[in-house]
């Protein structure tokens, strides 16, 4: 982590990663409310450690009993009204266990303590995370003072804006043992995704890939019509983004946000290609800058 301070910067990071080893050993129930434009949800946060691993199960509190259960950043949707239980889709949440998770990587962040004040009734800290490049999401976290658990994360644009936050408004200790969901169940999703990926991914020459990405994994997805589509995942640490290279289509929708989310896709002369990811749109219109439909 690139620091500006080094004593500032060091003490910084030092919260941090307490923060994470704290919260990966705990075992707790939230309250949790995200927060993204003008819409809110509460949600209910169930983390546990068990034998050393991290689970993660988060649930609606409107509407359907519904979420999705991870064990080590691994797992599944599930619905409890429709007896569903499939693979594991993009949720806003997906940003908060990915960095409180122990195997997050702040590469390319400045850290820095912004202050101490009270939050919810509690006396935090606030570190802020910021991207060197400028072209990546920041955050801000709130850390209890008393108990060293994370109270507020707070996703930042480029330009500063919050696109989503995510404030805990209760919080208790419960049993280790109380799983929401079995490991056999764990288990078994994790077999039924499994696919083949390339050993030795190297990234497509018609991407333009920041500095502070590399690439995790290669593959292939079936899509709707039943055809191959090929991917490639990167990741800077925290965050990652897959791009999507398929044959050529007619684009209705060329971009499109949701909280964190964004989506952009560009046509070569032969082929389609779309990112997905949690990256701000001007960087996904980076990642595809060189590719045209004239070559």
């Amino acid at each position: 982590m690139n620091t500006a301070s080094a004593t500032e910067g060091e003490q910084c990071e030092l919260d941090f990663n307490s923060l994470k080893d704290t919260y990966v050993n705990s075992n707790i129930e939230a309250t949790v409310i995200q927060s993204a434009q003008t819409e809110m949800e509460p949600l209910s946060l169930i983390h546990l450690n068990k034998n050393g691993i991290p689970y993660t199960t988060w649930k609606s509190l409107n509407n359907e009993v519904s979420g999705y259960s991870i064990r080590k950043n691994k797992g599944f949707d599930y619905n409890q009204n429709r007896g569903f239980v499939g693979p594991l889709i993009w949720h806003q949440t997906l940003i908060w266990d990915k960095i409180f998770s122990n195997e997050s990587n702040l590469r390319g962040y400045d850290c820095s303590i912004l202050g101490r004040t009270r939050l919810a009734g509690r006396k935090v800290t606030v570190l802020r995370l910021s991207p060197v490049d400028e072209i990546r999401y920041g955050f801000i976290v709130s850390k209890d003072a008393d108990t060293n658990l994370p109270v507020e994360l707070a996703v930042i644009s480029p330009n500063q804006s919050i696109v989503a936050k995510f404030t805990v408004t209760a919080v208790h200790s419960t049993a280790a043992l109380n799983l929401s969901f079995p490991d056999e169940t764990f288990d078994r999703i994790e077999k039924m995704s499994s696919a083949e990926e390339s050993s030795t991914p190297v990234v497509w020459p018609e991407l333009v890939i920041p500095a502070n990405f590399s690439i995790k994994r290669q593959g292939e997805e079936d899509s709707s019509e039943g055809d191959k589509i090929s991917y490639q995942i990167f990741s800077d640490g925290i965050v990652e983004f897959k791009v999507y290279k398929n044959s050529k289509s007619s684009m209705n929708i060329v971009s499109a946000t949701d909280g964190t989310l964004s989506v952009m896709r560009k046509n070569s002369k032969h082929n389609e290609y779309a990112v997905v990811g949690e990256i701000p749109l001007d960087l996904c219109s980076l990642i595809l800058s060189k590719i045209s439909e004239s070559r």
